[in-house]
């Protein structure tokens, strides 16, 4: 026989909010644009992309993405002005880790970033203008927007073990 006590004990439990889904948390930074603080852009971005679930290796390519994505935001949309500001922000959406770009420099169009013929380009001896095609190499999903007088670039992997570098 149960007594009053575990009754209302057993009530209670049960007229309690189950506990929801802890959402991840989402990771904002605002850096300077300066190429000194490309070694913090990378750390930053390999830890995140480990703590979402990637294996150390596709760690080390998702930085590299998003040191070149930062990289073409200081050097072209801000035309190498260290005093302006980079936003960052690192999302662990469960299926994909996400990490957008925000700056307020010249907008760059992609579609004008030539085609990489890495024949040509080694048989030249060429260096640099290799971002845009590391990234999209990289990442499952690369774009670009304005929004609000303001540059995004979206940096999409995704965790399903399907894509490139996974």
């Amino acid at each position: 026989m149960r007594g009053r006590g575990e009754e209302a004990r057993r009530r209670t439990a049960a007229a309690a909010p189950r506990p929801r889904a802890v959402a991840k948390p989402t990771l904002l930074l605002a850096l300077p644009s300066e190429t000194a603080y490309l070694g913090l852009v990378r750390e930053l971005t390999k830890r995140m992309a480990e703590v979402a679930g990637f294996a150390e290796p596709v760690a080390e390519r998702l930085a590299l993405a998003v040191d070149e994505a930062t990289t073409n935001i200081i050097e072209h949309a801000y035309k190498g002005a260290s005093d302006r500001e980079i936003e960052m922000r690192f999302e662990d959406r469960g299926k994909d880790f996400r990490v957008e770009l925000v700056d307020t420099g010249q907008m760059v169009d992609p579609r004008a970033v030539p085609r990489v013929d890495l024949e040509r380009y080694v048989s030249e001896r060429r260096t640099g203008g290799l971002g845009v095609h590391l990234m999209e190499k990289i990442m499952d999903s690369v774009t670009f927007r304005r929004s609000a007088r303001r540059n995004v670039c979206a940096l999409v992997k995704h965790k399903d073990g399907e894509g490139p570098s996974r």
